[in-house]
């Protein structure tokens, strides 16, 4: 096996690490078998043994480890809060079952979260806050997105489900692909779209670029078919800074912008055209219900969601800010008679879950990696020989934490969806690499040399002035 050296923890722009094929193997499947979840196994069956995702996060899990309690990497800012946040739900989980309602209930969903956390952590461990880290996961974010797409599409042909138990309502046109439901797959499916703009904006060849636009516009379809609100608000809110994003990055790499997006404007009218046309696409629309219509089952829905965050907040203040233990809530929702749940005892608020189950000492550590996350995107400013990526970084970042939010408060439980942990990871080994390169407010530039940086690209260096003319040739 190649051995890996370790990149410089330090904020200069230090030598990326080479990578050993083991360990961009790792980073690309992660994503993958997390998307995956129970149904990583070769038939695509959560009964069939081994789960591939299980079986990778218990071989990595302890290197994982090992590499961020290294003093180079634990001194750290992202590094050692992570850590520190996996080190505290480590200790403090198991505590709360001395006084949960059911301890086996309880064991069970420690279990589900551990190895679900174990994601973020090997992610951000093996990336090591390194350039080549963080692409290698932005190629394994798309083969997910893309292995998941496809058992929707099979979704839409056959009218089939991977569970039979789905909780897609009367309507079979819907879409939950491997996450039970539509909502948790629109969450997932929002989490995807950064990783598919920031490949074409980061590709070289036009060819490429058609190809994510290609992606995006399967992406479009994917969000229609989910019908869920959270798709359509995310969608309606993200589209436009994708856009944004797409004409800024290439301005920053000095690229020409015109042909390029009538290019891929028209790739993405072309394909929803035929997406339209197709037999799935006739009966999705022919079935299709505005989320956002006015009706008795959505305002149901809206007041259900209320309640339990409601229960949520309650459980959390009356167990002195302590939460009620693990796995306590659904068994305490069964139970509550002030509102009419309509037999719902899932949360449908994460953060309302880990606050009602396991109180302040779970809240504060994840607060504090998400804040800090935001600081750094925010603060950070990069030298010219590093602007374009660092934009990039930014951009990426700060959707992915949308994303991350937006998940946490819709989807019905994710607490033990590795996806969700996996992006918090991702997030953190971006915001990792972003430090590095970029200097505190008030410091000198961390590296003044305008090329030849290890974390930019030559030809995407800001070097000077250079025609934005339509078909303007990149030296």
């Amino acid at each position: 096996m190649t051995v890996v050296t370790a990149p410089d923890s330090g904020d200069s722009a230090a030598a990326s690490p080479e990578f050993g094929t083991v360990r961009r193997l790792l980073l690309a499947l992660l994503p993958v078998l997390g998307a995956l979840g129970a149904y990583a196994t070769v038939d695509l069956s959560p009964a069939t043994f081994p789960n591939l995702y299980r079986l990778v996060v218990v071989l990595a899990v302890v290197p994982a480890f090992l590499l961020l309690i290294r003093p180079r990497t634990a001194t750290v800012v992202v590094p050692r809060l992570f850590l520190w946040l996996a080190v505290t739900w480590a200790l403090w989980l198991p505590v709360s079952l001395f006084w949960t309602v059911d301890a086996d209930a309880g064991l069970r969903k420690i279990g589900a979260i551990a190895y679900a956390f174990a994601a973020g952590l090997c992610v951000l461990a093996f990336s090591g806050g390194s350039r080549a880290g963080v692409a290698t996961l932005r190629l394994g974010w798309t083969a997910a997105f893309l292995v998941t797409g496809a058992i929707a599409v099979w979704e839409l042909q056959s009218g089939r489900h991977l569970s039979d138990g789905a909780a897609l309502g009367p309507d079979a046109t819907l879409v939950a692909s491997t996450f039970y439901n539509p909502n948790n797959y629109a969450g997932f499916l929002l989490t995807c779209l950064p990783f598919l703009v920031w490949g074409g904006v980061a590709a070289r060849s036009i060819l490429v670029r058609v190809l994510h636009a290609g992606l995006v516009v399967l992406w479009i379809v994917l969000i229609v078919a989910t019908q869920s609100r959270t798709g359509f608000l995310g969608a309606l809110v993200i589209g436009p800074v994708a856009v944004w994003w797409f004409g800024r990055a290439a301005s920053l790499r000095q690229r020409p912008v015109a042909v390029p997006v009538l290019v891929l404007g028209l790739v993405a009218w072309i394909g929803l055209s035929l997406a339209a046309a197709s037999e799935p696409g006739q009966r999705v629309l022919g079935q299709f219900t505005s989320p956002f219509e006015e009706n008795d089952s959505l305002r149901a829905s809206d007041q259900m969601r209320v309640s339990l965050t409601l229960l949520g907040w309650r459980l959390f203040v009356g167990s002195g800010l302590l939460g009620r233990g693990a796995g306590s809530y659904e068994l305490l929702a069964g139970q509550w008679q002030e509102a009419d749940l309509g037999g719902t005892t899932v949360a449908h608020n994460s953060f309302a879950e880990i606050a009602a189950e396991f109180g302040l000492p779970a809240l504060l550590p994840l607060a504090a990696v998400i804040v800090v996350l935001v600081r750094v995107t925010l603060r950070r400013t990069a030298a010219a020989a590093h602007r374009a990526e660092a934009f990039d970084l930014r951009m990426a970042t700060g959707l992915g934490l949308a994303g991350f939010a937006a998940s946490g408060l819709a989807a019905s439980s994710i607490l033990a969806s590795p996806w969700w942990w996996l992006l918090l990871g991702q997030a953190s080994a971006q915001v990792w690499l972003l430090h590095r390169m970029c200097p505190s407010r008030g410091d000198g530039p961390t590296d003044q040399r305008p090329a030849g940086s290890p974390w930019v690209r030559g030809d995407d260096q800001v070097t000077g002035p250079r025609s934005l003319l339509v078909g303007a040739r990149r030296r």
